[in-house]
């Protein structure tokens, strides 16, 4: 072999060990980001209860909301499921978009590049340990590709399982905070975060199913597309929304008291991408099938 091809083959074996720690490395960024996640997941057991507005049914026996897509209250029975302890942060979220060989979303990069000192306060939001925002898209993308490199059942949570957890297995629970009490001011011990203003993951106290965040910091998007008149027609088990729609469902939100509530529904289109200081569009996921595993 002459002293050229000895040069050749020795690039060609550093590229493919190069090529070897390239996805090595990838391989562990995989596994880390998989790992975590599951181990953030706490169980719901499933079961029976009355989806919507159930003010008639407690109390003065009125409704607490004078919204109409929340209403008939209709009987619901759920499988278990696990669902995400946090939202999704940036940090997991840009990760997911390095292996996958994309790069940041249009919102990341637009509020980073902006000059502007009003945009400040919204970089700081962006810090890998805040929720992200997210399209629906890229929402459900993350979801799925966390199950079929986990080999598991994992999506984005159906509106009624978030409502279930949300109320900490359906109980009678206006908001889910603490202790289902409105503080006006910004507490530390109450899951309350200001509708202006996101923190970090888990700056506040659990609901008591011991999930974070589904009151404030941001909005949670769910699977479901969004029909005002779906809950007069939901499926009595394991409802997954309409076959079809304009928008998805968005859940959480935190603003007025009256806008905060449990059963209270949003919606958009599921392209779109909000962040703060209006509804930051956020996520988490679901392991569903947990008997088949």
């Amino acid at each position: 072999m002459t002293r050229m091809q000895n040069c050749l083959t020795a690039v060609l074996i550093m590229m493919a060990l190069g090529g070897c720690r390239d996805e090595q490395k990838v391989k562990a960024e995989q596994d880390t980001l998989v790992n975590s996640s599951l181990d953030n997941m706490v169980a719901v057991k499933g079961g029976h209860f009355q989806m919507g507005d159930f003010g008639p049914l407690i109390g003065e026996k009125l409704p607490f909301s004078a919204d109409r897509d929340n209403k008939p209250l209709h009987p619901i029975e759920l499988s278990d499921f696990r669902i995400g302890k946090y939202r999704v942060t940036w940090g997991e979220f840009n990760r997911w978009l390095v292996i996958q060989g994309q790069g940041q979303n249009d919102y990341y990069q637009e509020i980073m590049n902006d000059k502007d000192p009003d945009y400040a306060p919204l970089k700081i939001a962006l810090g890998d340990s805040y929720p992200a925002s997210a399209s629906w898209n890229d929402a459900r993308s993350y979801c799925q590709w966390l199950g079929q490199v986990s080999h598991r059942h994992i999506d984005l949570p159906t509106e009624a399982q978030w409502e279930y957890a949300a109320r900490s297995r359906g109980q009678f629970l206006i908001l889910a905070n603490s202790d289902n009490y409105w503080y006006f001011e910004d507490n530390k011990a109450r899951n309350i975060a200001p509708s202006t203003e996101n923190r970090p993951v888990g700056s506040y106290a659990p609901n008591p199913l011991g999930l974070y965040d589904m009151l404030g910091n941001g909005t949670d998007w769910v699977k479901d597309w969004y029909a005002a008149d779906y809950y007069s027609r939901s499926a009595g088990k394991d409802p997954q929304g309409p076959e079809t729609g304009e928008k998805k469902v968005i859940r959480g939100r935190q603003g007025a008291p009256s806008d905060s509530l449990t059963m209270t529904r949003e919606s958009m289109k599921p392209d779109e991408v909000s962040g703060p200081p209006s509804r930051s569009s956020g996520f988490r996921c679901v392991e569903n099938d947990l008997s088949i595993k």
